[in-house]
């Protein structure tokens, strides 16, 4: 039972179809038929976002809502949406089938679903998505302009109809984090500054800085000469189970010319601090703050800057 004002668990899950999965599915379908790889693939990254804003945003926020496992998940997504049922193979099994090699056993859905339960029972698992031991993933960038009022983020990059800010994966194999004293004992001998972050991983500096101003020299072109770090931080991914993502706040020095720091970061504040779910009338509906699903893991820093920053403008 939900309590008055919080998103019921099928009008959350409908809400979020309706939006992320339903624009991508044929008006009529049949579980026979055979959806080609690349709409299997771009469901299940859509299938993946719907996951994680339910069981870990949705939920952690009114924890009296039931947790969604994998198959119950999979059964509630294709009631509402029985033309999903094709991108289930699972679902279309009337045995009972122990998973043995999910990879070759499950759709890309369902393997999309079933990472995102297992990344949402491991960051509710712990404190205050401690990310202490985890590897590097990748790393982010929230760039704003040179008067700190637009940034630039990716519109539909990794999940259709979100905002994204500009990411670069890593091979985290390469990046092993270490404890600080067998660190030092590594650095006399390979003379390499290392310096451990505020949550216990050991981050290479040089490394993720120079990720960093490649990933945004690629997405928007602008030079490392250019750029200005303001504020890093190491916090929970998104993508992998138990893995880290080293998130940079860059400002752009130089007036911007082109049209590509375009997003007001005023509105992305005000998104980011809203519900997920409005109600209007009988029927409820996602607000932006899901459309700016993929910024969730840096809300906190972001907000801090943006708040500490307007406060000093007003200050002078």
């Amino acid at each position: 039972m939900s309590a008055p004002g919080v998103c019921p668990t099928e009008d959350a899950i409908h809400a979020l179809l309706d939006y992320l999965v339903e624009p991508m599915l044929p008006a009529k379908s049949s579980s026979r038929e055979n959806p080609p790889e690349a709409l299997l693939q771009s469901v299940a990254k859509q299938m993946h976002a719907v996951v994680l804003l339910y069981n870990f945003y949705h939920q952690k926020q009114h924890p009296h809502l039931e947790f969604l496992s994998f198959e119950t998940f999979c059964k509630l997504a294709v009631i509402i949406k029985p033309a999903l049922l094709s991108h289930m193979k699972l679902m279309q099994s009337s045995d009972d089938i122990e998973l043995e090699n999910p990879e070759k056993q499950l759709s890309p859905a369902e393997k999309a679903i079933m990472d995102a339960c297992d990344i949402a029972t491991c960051l509710e698992a712990s404190t205050d998505e401690n990310v202490e031991g985890w590897p590097l993933s990748k790393v982010a960038v929230f760039l704003v302009d040179s008067k700190k009022e637009h940034c630039y983020l990716l519109f539909s990059f990794i999940t259709q109809g979100v905002w994204s800010v500009i990411e670069q994966d890593i091979d985290s194999s390469e990046w092993q984090p270490e404890t600080v004293d067998v660190e030092r004992h590594v650095n006399k001998k390979k003379r390499v500054i290392k310096k451990p972050s505020k949550e216990g991983l050991v981050v290479d500096e040089a490394k993720t800085q120079q990720l960093a101003y490649t990933a945004v020299k690629e997405a928007t072109g602008i030079n490392q000469s250019d750029l200005k770090i303001l504020e890093s931080h190491v916090v929970y991914s998104l993508s992998k189970e138990k893995s880290a993502v080293c998130f940079y706040m860059i400002q752009c020095t130089r007036s911007a010319t082109e049209d590509v720091i375009q997003v007001p970061i005023r509105d992305v504040a005000n998104s980011l601090q809203d519900s997920l779910f409005r109600k209007s009338g009988r029927r409820w509906s996602i607000t932006s703050k899901v459309e700016y699903f993929h910024i969730l893991p840096y809300a906190k820093m972001a907000l801090t800057w943006f708040h500490r920053y307007i406060l000093n403008c007003y200050r002078y």
